[in-house]
């Protein structure tokens, strides 16, 4: 309730400040006395005014006498002309404020100054895991497989973990021809016959096929059996099971496939228009959904040059860090990307901005309780400040509080769209310049 009686006061003394505008500057009006220091006053500083007619639909329309518009056919309305030219030769429109109205209307400004615009831009995407550390556990020799030590996708594999078994019979006609080598070298120990050779290579070839040395020693001492159990050599996360139970590989057909996660990947859509960013080399950080306030640095791995279809959105990985593997894939991240100009510029709150179909303006705070309308060239802007490319030097006083209020109060008097359409840039005082 209190919110409420307090929102409906600011509402009520928001709209008493207008119609007081109002009434003051038609009463001036009426009067004859609109000059400068006058207060609650709207006046274009002209040396005479001129009537002029336009037509409501179409602003840029100005005719001398009354008649209707070479557009639409509708009847002129009469204006008061702002084209006209001082002695300084700037058209200027103006409003003067009392302090007590400038306090009433919450009216408040601030200093342009040089300085560098920091632009950032905030996407959305996802972890993954790094396809540089995933590593394809395939058969090393064609067969059946066997028993499934690793069975579900997401389950973490350490080095030395049993993954499977495989029945081979290459692998059991390699192991009979081993034993049978080393019965021959003990047959023929006393005829100087040298089988060491043989031995090696039947060594090395069983290896490839997938036995261990002690697998292999133990030959020796126990039949072949032609069955061989593989062992992960990596550690990570089993992200995909290829073959099932009682399935037949051949060599080098994937069984599974097995991802580390010591780094993820952040992948992001970047639109077309925020590609430009890319080329300054922004400054990135990753902030986690189920982690936010952390922030984690990163940098672009691998930026995707295609664009599909009918699509106005790139793919952006960026490598992020995970030492303590506490970042599972699939996990919602906000990524942020962040430059800060080289170049100072002419800096301005947002807050000060009138935006205009035609052109852009702010409101200058000037001497004497008055405030001039001035249109401005508008550059880039964050979330709090914005570039002014020209309309204003660094020192000058821009309202960045109670803007609109003022503009308001402008078009209670003259209108909306009128002034801004006939005010040509030859027109403007461009004199200040961020570049």
């Amino acid at each position: 309730m209190r919110l409420e009686i307090q929102y409906g006061r600011y509402f009520l003394v928001s709209v008493a400040t207008l119609v007081f505008l109002s009434v003051s500057a038609c009463k001036n009006k009426n009067e004859g006395k609109a000059h400068s220091g006058t207060v609650g006053t709207i006046k274009v500083a002209n040396k005479f005014h001129q009537v002029v007619y336009t037509c409501p639909m179409h602003n840029q329309v100005r005719e001398d006498a009354p008649g209707k518009c070479p557009i639409c056919g509708m009847t002129l309305v009469p204006i008061e002309n702002k084209n006209n030219k001082s002695n300084s030769g700037d058209s200027i429109i103006e409003i003067t404020l009392s302090r007590a109205e400038q306090q009433l209307g919450g009216i408040h400004s601030d200093t342009a100054t040089w300085g560098s615009l920091v632009t950032r831009v905030e996407l959305t995407g996802a972890t993954i895991f790094d396809p540089r550390h995933q590593q394809v556990i395939s058969a090393p020799v064609s067969g059946w497989i066997g028993k499934l030590y690793a069975r579900n996708p997401g389950e973490m594999i350490h080095p030395g973990q049993k993954l499977y078994d495989l029945y081979s019979p290459d692998l059991l006609s390699a192991e009979k021809d081993y034993v049978l080598a080393r019965k021959q070298k003990n047959l023929f120990k006393s005829a100087s016959v040298d089988f060491t050779a043989t031995i090696q290579a039947m060594k090395l070839k069983l290896s490839r096929l997938g036995l261990t040395g002690p697998q292999i020693d133990d030959l020796q001492k126990e039949q072949p059996i032609g069955r061989v159990t593989i062992f992960s050599e990596a550690s990570g996360y089993l992200t995909q099971k290829m073959k099932e139970e009682g399935d037949y590989v051949n060599v080098g057909d994937a069984v599974m496939d097995v991802a580390q996660n010591k780094t993820l990947w952040v992948q992001a859509e970047l639109y077309d228009s925020e590609l430009p960013l890319l080329t300054s080399h922004p400054e990135i950080w990753v902030e986690m959904e189920g982690r936010r306030g952390k922030i984690i640095p990163g940098h672009i791995v691998f930026n995707n040059p295609d664009q599909e279809q009918n699509s106005r959105v790139h793919l952006l990985n960026i490598a992020i860090p995970n030492p303590e593997r506490k970042i599972p894939p699939g996990m919602l991240a906000y990524v942020y990307l962040q430059t800060v100009g080289k170049k100072p510029v002419v800096l301005i709150p947002k807050s000060s901005l009138i935006y205009n179909s035609a052109q852009d303006y702010v409101w200058i705070q000037r001497p004497d309780f008055r405030f001039e309308m001035r249109r401005i060239q508008l550059g880039p802007a964050d979330d709090s400040m914005a570039e002014i490319l020209a309309g204003i030097n660094p020192g000058e006083k821009v309202v960045s509080q109670g803007a609109f209020l003022l503009n308001s109060a402008y078009i209670l008097r003259y209108g909306a769209g009128v002034n801004m359409a006939g005010m040509e840039m030859s027109d403007m005082k461009i004199t200040g310049n961020g570049k």
